[in-house]
């Protein structure tokens, strides 16, 4: 790389000596996805680094392919892209070309007033066939409010070389040793904002587009690329361009913001405010604690509250109530952050309970299990209601939830407790080289049954209505000659755990994806414990073990499963075939706070194969999580088939950013890149990891500033 750093030298000189020295007024430019969907120009990067939170989905369509791309800022400098492109005409086994990517960008520097261009290193398409590979250094500067200039050097693609690929291996793993390699080229773009929605874009760029020539599209006659790009608000963006010249393209993207929502207040109703004790003169038997010696006085006091906590979304489970200390249990069914239900169950508190009670305990309950308690003083609450969150927040205590203390009472009617639900369900597949898009509509019954604290019995049923997911057998059978004759390994001797998958779906008759009986447990105030048997999901049943030990105020947990499943018929609900295993991981979680966790697995997976798991996640201020995930067993490449080895991106969204009513459910689900059999894990509904870990310590701090909403 040395001898290319005078190139880089001479780009950003040329940058820095278009910009006076008294600096640039503050720019009005909007973030610019090129056609890859990354920060850019039209073909070339840029330096900018789109706001934190961010999630853009691309989509561009020329004569040279068609992109789809979903890009993401975990972080301020660090930006990341999943492509999905099809390029016709270079895949020696089919008509196109189905190519996953990704792409990695980190801002080295911002741009500053006076000299200082933002800088950034990039990764295009490392990990994959490698068609759009290339690597880049670039620097950005704003010359003037409405001019943006962009130089850089690039290596692959971006110096117009093609990194020749094997379109039949296996792919997905990282091509470190052509990073960085080969002749580099530099490029150029420049971006004019015309008016505050549309940028006229040109840049200069070495990529000869070599691979879809040969396959057949035009060549490349110029250098010389040119855009325009028209912005409409921040969510929306709509593009035309043209590459060399002559070959035409369009681009749209949509942009969302993790950390921003449609309603920023919400909409919820007010809150009951706080009700002040009387004097002890205007009510000395409530202020003596006399009143705890009536056996009549918890019952109605408990049956008050959980009336006023049923119109809050609330359940009241249980009660311990005496002269100067009340608990109460709480399940949290409406808000999305835990804090904001306990600060309104506070607030009913105040109205509920005579004035000796001093101490309030709001302990939080999941499927049965104490998951952590909040100790307040009711003075305290008095005191600071109009104040900031964190005054109460400095008073607090958040404890480990006791098991299940003697004194507790259980509401009336809690326990057994039927609930069902019907809601229309949608099905994605993604990915598969041969169908490319695949989805199933239709209806999922629901129900659940609560026997006793922590004892579940709970179900889905599905019934399609339309959809293009058919049933489909692995290799070049058809379905009944795979079911027919039994085959549950590929050509390597690997059990097909997963990569049949498709063999259950398309089925027009009712189906059960799940119908399990579960027993949560906690043996000790630390420790959780689960243990579910039945119909875990579509393709296993069996027995599932769990348990975590996690302090509340602790940012480490550790915990351990194991599984003995067997797999599931393709299209008989309670029928099971011949394949059976027994799966089973530890696991450390770790919180590095700013709502960042990671976590570690490691074990034995469904095809009997051993490895880690590692995944990283981010959980943002109004509750969208985005994270990753990679599996790496002891499979080699060519036995776990394309993609090489097991990863993906999850993505969960909160109803409530979207409505701006207050809800607990969401939506979002795994992005992963092809359903293949290493590294795959039974898919059990309710681990506790992810019960717990949302009304404990950090995680109720993240959102206490709605402790008083």
């Amino acid at each position: 790389m040395r001898r290319f750093r005078p190139l880089l030298l001479t780009s950003t000189a040329l940058l820095s000596a278009s910009v006076t020295a008294v600096g640039v007024a503050a720019p009005t430019f909007g973030q610019t996805l090129n056609s890859y969907g990354m920060p850019g120009a039209i073909d070339t990067p840029t330096a900018v680094a789109p706001p934190e939170g961010e999630l853009s989905a691309t989509v561009s369509n020329s004569d040279y392919g068609r992109r789809v791309t979903l890009s993401f800022q975990p972080v301020p400098r660090l930006t990341t892209a999943l492509r999905y492109a099809k390029i016709d005409g270079i895949d020696p086994k089919r008509d196109a070309l189905y190519d996953r990517s990704f792409d990695l960008q980190f801002q080295l520097l911002n741009e500053q007033p006076g000299w200082q261009p933002s800088l950034a290193i990039g990764l295009r398409d490392f990990m994959g066939t490698g068609v759009y590979s290339g690597e880049y250094l670039v620097a950005t500067k704003t010359v003037t409010p409405r001019v943006r200039v962009s130089a850089g050097i690039g290596w692959g693609r971006l110096a117009g070389a093609w990194r020749r690929t094997d379109y039949t291996d296996e792919g997905g793993k990282p091509n470190v040793d052509d990073w960085f390699t080969g002749s580099a080229k530099p490029f150029a773009s420049v971006e004019w904002q015309a008016t505050d929605n549309l940028s006229v874009l040109a840049e200069y760029s070495y990529d000869d587009y070599l691979p879809e020539v040969e396959g057949g599209a035009d060549e490349v006659d110029s250098k010389l690329n040119l855009g325009i790009n028209y912005r409409i608000g921040d969510t929306y963006q709509l593009g035309a361009y043209t590459i060399g010249g002559k070959t035409f393209g369009i681009k749209g993207t949509v942009a969302l913001n993790a950390r921003k929502s449609a309603f920023p207040s919400g909409l919820e109703p007010a809150p009951a405010p706080v009700r002040p004790r009387p004097a002890p003169s205007a009510d000395p038997e409530g202020w003596s604690g006399a009143w705890s010696a009536d056996p009549t006085a918890q019952p109605a006091i408990q049956t008050a509250l959980s009336k006023a906590l049923k119109g809050e979304g609330q359940v009241l489970e249980s009660m311990a109530l005496s002269s100067n200390r009340a608990e109460v249990r709480i399940r949290n069914l409406r808000y999305n952050m835990q804090a904001e239900a306990i600060g309104r169950t506070a607030r009913l508190m105040t109205r509920a309970l005579p004035p000796s009670v001093e101490t309030f305990v709001i302990t939080s309950m999941e499927n049965g299990l104490a998951t952590s308690s909040v100790v307040l003083r009711r003075s305290d609450i008095e005191r600071l209601e109009n104040t900031a969150s964190a005054h109460i927040a400095q008073r607090a205590q958040i404890v480990d939830g006791e098991p299940r203390p003697a004194d507790l009472v259980y509401s009336p009617g809690i326990y057994p407790k039927f609930n069902w639900g019907i809601k229309p369900y949608l099905s994605l597949g993604m990915f598969d080289p041969d169908d490319p898009l695949r989805y199933e509509v239709g209806a999922e019954l629901s129900a659940k049954y609560e026997i006793a604290p922590g004892l579940i019995l709970s179900g889905t049923i599905r019934q399609r209505a339309f959809g293009n997911s058919d049933q489909k057998a692995p290799g070049n059978m058809t379905p009944d000659e795979y079911d027919d004759l039994g085959i549950d390994e590929n050509e390597y001797g690997v059990p097909r755990v997963r990569s049949d998958s498709r063999m259950y779906a398309g089925n027009n008759r009712p189906t059960v994806p799940r119908l399990t009986l579960a027993w949560y447990a906690k043996p000790t105030p630390t420790t959780y414990s689960r243990v579910t048997v039945g119909l875990l999901e579509r393709a296993y049943g069996g027995v599932s073990g769990e348990i975590l030990w996690k302090p509340v105020d602790s940012r480490l947990a550790l915990g351990a499963e194991i599984n003995r499943v067997r797999k599931r018929d393709f299209e008989k609900a309670f029928e099971f075939r011949d394949y059976e295993v027994t799966t089973g991981h530890v696991s450390a979680y770790y919180d590095f706070g700013s709502g960042i966790w990671g976590q570690i697995d490691v074990g034995q997976y469904l095809a009997g194969d051993v490895g880690a798991t590692v995944a990283l996640n981010r959980e943002f201020e109004n509750g969208w999580r985005v994270g990753a995930y990679a599996s790496k067993t002891d499979l080699s490449e060519e036995e776990y088939g394309e993609g090489s080895f097991d990863k993906g991106i999850k993505l969960s969204i909160p109803l409530t950013w979207a409505i701006g009513q207050p809800s607990t459910r969401r939506i979002g689900g795994d992005i992963r890149s092809l359903s293949r059999d290493g590294g795959s894990r039974v898919r059990v509904d309710g681990r506790l990891y992810e019960l717990v870990r949302q009304n404990q310590t950090n995680k109720l701090y993240d959102g206490w500033g709605k402790f008083w909403r």
